[in-house]
């Protein structure tokens, strides 16, 4: 009986022990690991067929401070990153800022609010170079770092390059802010992501507690969220770069990522644990920061096409507010009128209004009377007040004003307003007397 039963569980598969059985198959990783950087490696591929081949070095760079430990990733100028290869925001400058010689910065650090107690723990950097300007360059006395020399004798063409530098111990902060004001000074302007409120006045601080002197005010600096806002303002329910990336610029990050409110407690359980056992997500900090970078450029290429080369009735809009703000009226009264022009009606309403009082900006009132008219037939309260204030005070036709000044007097709902036209009512009635 107990044969019988040994049978047939062998012919169903069944086998006592573990002898047969075969290991099961580890997943290829999605990236590249990512590991703190402690010392020289050689340059390994991406492990992403659909990129261009990018390398990762692990450099040791000697300062008069200590070491600084710098993660760094070479790209070719033709790796896509979204629906862009990077080379494309060297054709590109924003509002007369060229990107050949920029360097493109995010931090990730201890607090999200800022202050004196807060630590940038990690630095990124992103730079479009040839060779001979890659090697860092440190105080005179320091001998050159041969690890640095070795990479750049092996790459010869023009690359985008990333350099994130690592805390691995918060000892080791002024070396890192050396290294990071030497690239700030070789390079013609500063790009962020929100970096005039967060990233630049957080490293200025840490830079005056390390008494160093920053050069970041020497700098222009480009914040790309306030472009992202002129832009496409009203369009997104948010502009976080996460949401830009998603909806506009064609990129799709994988489980590697990390939402950026988890990362401070991540380095605090990283140093309390260790190297060893904080790897796995230390190396997801890591390719956060990374692709914060990537994302700048294809970000800053994608802006310079909209203010160059506007396409939809919302692109002439955020044009024309680009321009006004500049106070440039007259590129922005012809941006208005594109967008007025556009089949879509959705904008027109705004583009009218835009479009009036840049035209009355301009002192071609004549011109913005035919816009407040046509906004006033759809009971627009402020084009129904502009046009009392011209038919009382330049065209002198007080019946016409009367009119207009009632109509608005109908429409307003704000207490203040109301009292504002109640008083212009009774002035032109007086007039008319």
């Amino acid at each position: 009986m107990e044969a019988t039963l040994r049978e047939r569980l062998r012919r169903l598969g069944m086998q006592k022990g573990t002898s047969h059985l075969k290991a099961a198959a580890k997943p290829a990783p999605a990236v590249p690991p990512m590991p703190p950087v402690v010392g020289a490696a050689a340059p390994q591929p991406s492990a992403s067929p659909a990129s261009a081949q990018h390398q990762l070095w692990n450099i040791e760079q000697p300062t008069p401070y200590g070491m600084a430990r710098i993660r760094r990733t070479v790209y070719d100028l033709s790796h896509l990153h979204g629906d862009r290869p990077l080379a494309h925001a060297l054709e590109r400058p924003l509002d007369q800022q060229h990107f050949a010689n920029a360097l493109f910065l995010d931090t990730e650090t201890t607090g999200l609010a800022g202050g004196a107690g807060t630590l940038a723990f990690l630095v990124g950097v992103g730079y479009f170079t040839e060779v001979e300007s890659w090697e860092l360059r440190v105080e005179s006395g320091q001998s050159p770092n041969p690890q640095l020399s070795t990479l750049n004798s092996q790459l010869s063409t023009p690359n985008f390059v990333v350099d994130q530098f690592f805390l691995s111990d918060p000892a080791e902060e002024a070396a890192m802010l050396l290294c990071i004001d030497k690239l700030v000074n070789t390079h013609d302007n500063v790009v962020t992501f929100n970096g005039k409120t967060f990233d630049v006045p957080l490293l200025e601080t840490r830079f005056t507690l390390s008494r160093i002197a920053p050069s970041f005010a020497d700098k222009p600096h480009v914040d790309l969220l306030h472009y992202a806002r002129r832009a496409w303002r009203g369009m997104l329910s948010s502009l976080s770069l996460g949401s830009l990336e998603f909806h506009l610029l064609g990129v799709r990050r994988d489980q590697q990522d990390i939402a950026g409110f988890l990362i401070p407690q991540l380095y605090r359980d990283y140093l309390q644990a260790g190297a060893a056992a904080a790897h796995e997500e230390m190396s997801r900090v890591l390719y956060h920061n990374l692709h914060d970078i990537l994302s700048m450029v294809t970000l800053a290429a994608r802006l310079h096409d909209v203010f160059a080369r506007p396409s939809t009735p919302d692109e002439y809009l955020a044009v024309g507010r680009h321009h006004e703000r500049n106070g440039d009226w007259a590129q922005a009264v012809e941006a208005y009128k594109e967008a007025e022009d556009q089949p879509n009606p959705q904008p027109s309403q705004e583009a009218q209004r835009r479009l009036a009082n840049g035209l009355k900006r301009l002192g071609r009132r004549d011109e913005a009377v035919v816009y407040w008219e046509a906004l006033a037939d759809a009971d627009d309260i402020e084009a129904l007040i502009e046009l009392a204030k011209h038919y009382e005070w330049h065209a002198v036709d007080h019946t016409r004003a009367l009119l207009a000044a009632k109509r608005a007097q109908r429409l307003a709902r704000d207490p203040i307003t109301r009292r504002e036209i109640e008083q212009r009512v009774e002035r032109i009635k007086k007039k008319l007397a």
